[in-house]
């Protein structure tokens, strides 16, 4: 069988038995973001094992897209050496959420295997949890497995829990009997005769953060099964690299490396680089840019170490991004996702690839300073954290300082790095784990609230809390300034890029202002006030208005936002993917995955196309469903947004279809019209729009209406005559200060060959020199630059639209033995001219030098006869 026959039998098998077919999430968990990516088929049934969600089905079905490339579940360092470790992969899995449990879960799967996949049941064993006699029993009593061929493992392999707290419990696994040539008829951790195949989980418990397992409120079931070995082993083969998902790859990059596939030299190289191009192109697809932090710093460490062993075969150029395409041939019927982001896939690997070969340079020179330093203090090995520095901040690989290093027999110091490596990856998890958290104390962060605000604008209610510098309090007397807490409100907490609303609020015996609006983990709304009159307490009714005009120009800016990203995939393309955003009454912000700067004519294309929509005056419609439903209609979900299983679907008419939690206009028309006042790149793959629409556009407008005015105002010209006149004025100054510093340049490259001519007469040094179309006043910036610095009578002359210009400077100690302006007068009279000045500067015009060596002479001979 070949990966889609597979596939087919796989949700076929299990939708005939009851199982809702669920699509794959995205490797960046929607619902999950303390994680860096999704690393088992479970990862979206989370809250459902926990309770806290429920679906409109109890069995499901998927084939999920996993990354393990971190934390426990981490097969990074396997890749390529052994036959079946992957970073990504596809997890195949049936769920029972509180309806069947183990016996049907093992029924199932036997069945499956034996039955569908046509695996003989000689070859296949099992193992249990050791404390697991209920696992046992059903496998001996209604499969038929000896006693003999059913293993009992310890917690190690047998119990599974996805992190350190979480949804756990015992499991039991089916393993392919490779046969006795591959060893012993035992099961050991060294033993390579068993391949497990298959990893039934029996969720029983909830283990939390001090360890205490606790039951959950309904036992259920979790499978994973990976697709890679399976294919492997139904398609007769012996390594996972040898089927239909790999194969193809090697062979492509073996081509174009102009090496034999089947080289034992070259096959890890080759392993490798299959395998980290197919993550490569997940991770771009679903949203994933090189960086370096948190996933993006794992996306680039996959990239380099795959061109690392690219170097390792022969290749010396870029070469990944050529490969990417056959991996999107493969996996495109799959996964349509990757057809659509197909080259900007590509694009995005190019770039980091000639980023990586710069680097490259830089990081092969700052070893060799390391290096250097480690000889020079006596030392043999290479410190873990300059070898961790070479890796993260040059993109330097490890191994290339390892490989080097031993060229120079010394050594590295892999504790040390490994060391550094795991505090970079802690530092990275933090960061996922503090964005959207406030930091509230516990008392402020578990408070909750309902929400009106997208029918009112204004409630009445009870208040569930007071409180001043994070502490509770009973009351808040005028001009004080606090947080409130209410059992119900229409104020917006900050949240999604959208600003918090403002406005008032009243009491029996208070007045107070709403200067804020944010939004605790519980999903409480935090009230920033300020008490304008009298005293409010915690026992009173409220009534609270949020600040429409606000409101207004928020809701307009962000149906702008969803009009724009729409419009943005549609110019551009599919891969467009939001990266970041801020909705505020002002301006809207926008931030998006793209690798070039958007030019004029796809701006227009997209304001125009945006405009259309809004004089279209479509309808803007919210739909409360579920996440796995929206998304089914086609919903675009924002990267790094975590989602509850209810979720709120905002169409606008057939155009935009986006997950959003914010307030919105009800139909386009009401925005007026958007304009896009920016675009600029704000990092590697991300750029930034800036725009205004509603009543910020029209202000805009006025602004820039005004402004313009003024400038016609200002140059009395009028329309297009503006541009124009401003344009020829424009080319005068350019031409100006091209002349300018022609001369400017004219005059220092000469000064040099002027002092060499330096010459005295009757004990004075003097300079006299004739220049070709320089300005009067450059000649006397020259001039005195010459005196100052050579203490010397300068004399130069130079002619300019037809008329001479003749500038005398001379230092002050010198002027006893001769007068600037009384020589000044002297040559004017030559060039039929007038001039004059001080004894130690003077300057004079006339008629064109029209014979310079003739005007020379006279010059030496007036000092010449110069009493």
């Amino acid at each position: 069988m070949n990966s889609s026959e597979i596939r087919d039998i796989f949700y076929t098998f299990f939708k005939d038995k009851g199982h809702y077919k669920v699509m794959s999430s995205p490797l960046v968990p929607a619902k999950d973001p303390t994680i860096l990516f999704t690393n088992a088929g479970m990862n979206q049934f989370k809250d459902i094992f926990t309770g806290k969600e429920t679906r409109d089905y109890s069995r499901a079905v998927s084939i999920q897209k996993c990354m393990r490339v971190s934390g426990k579940h981490n097969d990074f360092d396997e890749v390529g050496r052994t036959e079946y470790h992957h970073t990504f992969f596809e997890m195949l899995g049936n769920f029972s959420f509180g309806d069947y449990f183990k016996e049907k879960a093992i029924e199932y799967a036997w069945e499956l295997m034996t039955e569908k996949f046509g695996f003989s049941s000689e070859v296949l064993r099992v193992s249990v949890f050791n404390k697991d006699d209920e696992a046992h029993r059903i496998w001996e009593d209604k499969i038929g497995i000896p006693t003999k061929r059913i293993a009992h493992l310890g917690e190690k392999d047998n119990f599974w829990q996805m992190g350190n707290t979480g949804p756990c419990g015992p499991c039991s696994e089916i393993h392919y009997d490779r046969g006795k040539e591959f060893g012993p008829d035992e099961f050991s951790g060294d033993n390579k005769r068993f391949v497990e195949i298959w990893n039934l989980v029996f969720m029983q418990y909830y283990k939390d953060e001090s360890g205490k397992l606790n039951p959950l409120p309904s036992p259920s079931i979790d499978t994973g099964m990976g697709m890679e070995r399976l294919t492997t082993l139904l398609s007769g083969k012996s390594s996972n690299y040898d089927t239909d998902l790999f194969r193809p790859i090697i062979e492509f990059t073996a081509e174009l490396a102009d090496v034999d596939p089947d080289d034992k030299n070259v096959k890890i190289g080759l392993n490798v680089i299959a395998d980290h191009v197919r993550a490569l192109s997940f991770l771009i697809s679903d949203g994933v840019l090189p960086s370096n932090d948190g996933r993006g710093y794992i996306l680039r460490r996959l990239l380099r170490r795959a061109s690392k062993h690219g170097r390792s075969i022969g290749f010396t150029d870029s070469f990944l991004y050529r490969v990417t395409p056959i991996v999107t041939k493969i996996m495109e019927q799959a996964y349509p996702e990757l057809g659509l982001n197909k080259e900007f896939i590509s694009e995005v690997v190019k770039s980091e690839e000639e980023r990586f070969e710069r680097t490259l340079l830089a990081g092969l020179k700052r070893f060799e300073e390391v290096i250097q330093n480690t000889i020079e203090n006596g030392e043999k090995v290479i410190s873990g954290k300059e070898v961790f520095k070479l890796s993260d901040t040059y993109g330097f690989p490890v191994d290339f300082s390892i490989d080097l290093a031993n060229e120079k027999n010394m050594n590295v110091d892999l504790e040390g790095f490994r060391k550094e490596l795991a505090d970079q990856q802690r530092k990275s998890r933090r960061g996922l784990s503090d964005r959207g958290v406030n930091n509230l104390p516990e008392n402020m962060d578990k408070i909750n609230s309902l929400f009106t605000g997208y029918q009112n604008l204004d409630e009445e209610s009870p208040l569930a809390g007071i409180f001043k510098e994070n502490t509770e309090v009973d009351s808040l007397s005028e001009g004080e300034e606090g947080i409130l807490f209410l059992k119900k409100t229409p104020f917006y907490g900050e949240s999604g890029g959208q600003a918090g609303d403002t406005g008032s609020g009243k009491s029996e015996n208070s007045i107070f202002s709403i200067t804020n609006t944010g939004k605790n983990s519980a999903g409480g709304h935090l009230h920033f006030i300020k008490v304008l009159k009298g005293t409010l307490t915690k026992s009173e009714l409220v009534r609270v208005k949020v600040d429409l005009p606000k409101r207004e120009n928020i809701a307009a800016h962000h149906t702008s936002t969803h009009l724009l990203h729409a419009a943005l995939r549609e110019v551009l393309g599919p891969h467009i993917k939001q990266s970041g955003s801020y909705v505020g009454p002002d301006k809207l912000r926008f931030d998006f995955t793209h690798f070039k700067s958007v030019g004029k004519e796809q701006i227009n294309k997209i304001e125009n196309l945006v405009n259309k929509k809004i004089r279209e005056n479509l309808d803007v419609k919210t739909i409360e469903t579920t996440y796995e439903d929206a998304l089914s209609k086609g919903a675009i979900a924002i990267f790094d947004e975590k989602y509850s299983e209810k979720v709120r679907m905002l169409s606008i008419g057939e155009f935009s279809r986006e997950l959003c939690g914010g307030t919105h206009i009800q139909q386009t028309g009401s925005i007026g019209f958007f304009k896009i006042i920016s675009e600029s790149s704000i990092s590697s793959g991300i750029r930034r729009i800036e725009a205004v629409s509603g009543l910020a556009g029209s202000e805009y407008l006025e602004s820039l209406f005004y402004n313009i005015e003024k400038i016609e105002s200002k140059f009395k010209q009028k329309g297009e005559r503006l541009f124009n006149y401003l344009s020829e004025l424009d080319d005068k100054n350019r031409k100006l200060e091209k002349e300018i510093n022609k001369h400017s340049d004219q005059g220092k490259s000469d000064i040099s060959e002027i002092v060499s001519n330096k010459f005295e007469i009757k004990g004075l040094p003097v300079i006299i020199h004739h220049f070709e179309d320089m300005s009067k006043k450059m000649l006397s910036t020259t001039a005195d630059d010459i005196k100052r610095k050579y203490e010397c009578a300068t004399i130069i002359s130079s002619n300019e639209g037809g008329k001479s210009a003749i500038v005398i400077s001379i230092p002050s100690n010198l002027t006893k033995k001769l007068n600037a302006s009384t020589l000044i007068k002297q040559l004017s009279t030559i060039v039929k001219g007038n001039g004059g000045g001080r004894p130690d500067f003077a300057q004079a015009g006339g008629n064109e030098i029209s014979d310079p060596e003739g005007f020379r002479a006279r010059v030496v001979e007036l000092l010449e006869n110069t009493k």
